[in-house]
């Protein structure tokens, strides 16, 4: 059963937004993107349309937006000019086409930050009933597309600053919403995948985030009635992950609902306890464990 429109998530600061705020807002001198290429991935709709245009209010020089539809792309591009004075670029490219996206990065690059946040939704149901085919399209391309997609930013990354790679999560991945098996746990996949990208690339800042519940194609497909965020919640958080104020989130899993005020004053815990990372509940328990051999 789905979460009701009155239900609230819980928070893991004091405030929790719906909307942007100062310290997010693609306005604000601390989130600016100026001189950088950024390229989004599903931008011409919904959640990614809304981050690429808080990247041309924040004076990005070149903001690519890849999809599946050219006339969408037609449209978001027209919507993107009329928002700022970036470069705006369109490339029809499926992520999980490893030749398309590489020609798509090519063409954009040397690229700053990179926004992943095509994904895919499979038909709610139970898991034991559901049709495999749709099933599992759910990992081949919130796994495999967002793996193929950082490979195509490794060899296309900017060397000027430090690139950035923000991948579009959901706080599905660690709830538990019966009928909503394959999302949930291939996107506990890709998150558990960003940590490793993180780790293994240190010169990369790697991020999951959760946008918040958004009216969108997904949305309504979904059938949830559960309460929506604003559009400007999520764009301005991508921005911010991009900043200078957010050099420390690599290998982290952060909610857009999240204060960043708050956040950077519990950077300290964060770090040093290791939170906000995907992991065991209640494990370890035990620090010094008796070893019986």
């Amino acid at each position: 059963m789905a979460p009701s429109t009155e239900y609230e998530f819980p928070s893991f600061t004091n405030t929790l937004h719906r909307s942007v705020y100062p310290a997010i807002s693609p306005t604000n001198p601390s989130n600016s993107a100026s001189g950088k290429v950024v390229l989004v991935t599903g931008g011409g709709i919904g959640v990614g349309l809304g981050i690429a245009k808080a990247y041309v209010e924040a004076g990005a020089k070149t903001v690519a937006i890849l999809g599946r539809r050219e006339n969408i792309l037609a449209d978001a591009k027209k919507q993107l000019e009329s928002a700022g004075s970036s470069q705006i670029l369109t490339f029809k490219a499926d992520i999980v086409d490893e030749a398309a996206l590489d020609k798509a990065f090519a063409s954009t690059g040397p690229i700053d930050i990179v926004v992943a946040n095509a994904g895919y939704l499979s038909e709610p149901g139970p898991a034991a009933t559901a049709e495999l085919g749709d099933y599992f399209k759910a990992f081949e391309i919130n796994i495999k597309g967002t793996l193929l997609t950082f490979r195509a930013f490794l060899k296309h990354k900017s060397s000027s600053s430090t690139p950035t790679f923000i991948s579009l999560n959901t706080g599905a991945a660690h709830n538990v919403f019966p009928n909503y098996s394959a999302y949930s746990a291939s996107k506990i996949g890709q998150g558990q995948l960003i940590a490793h990208l993180a780790a293994e690339n240190p010169d990369v800042r790697v991020v999951s985030m959760h946008p918040g519940v958004l009216g969108t194609e997904m949305n309504s497909k979904s059938g949830m009635t559960i309460s929506h965020d604003e559009m400007s919640l999520p764009a301005g958080f991508a921005v911010w992950l991009a900043s200078a104020k957010a050099s420390w989130v690599s290998g982290k899993f952060l909610w857009a609902h999240w204060d960043v005020e708050e956040l950077e004053a519990l950077r300290g815990e964060i770090e040093g306890k290791g939170l906000l990372g995907l992991g065991l509940l209640g494990w370890p328990r035990v620090e010094k464990p008796v070893v019986v051999v």
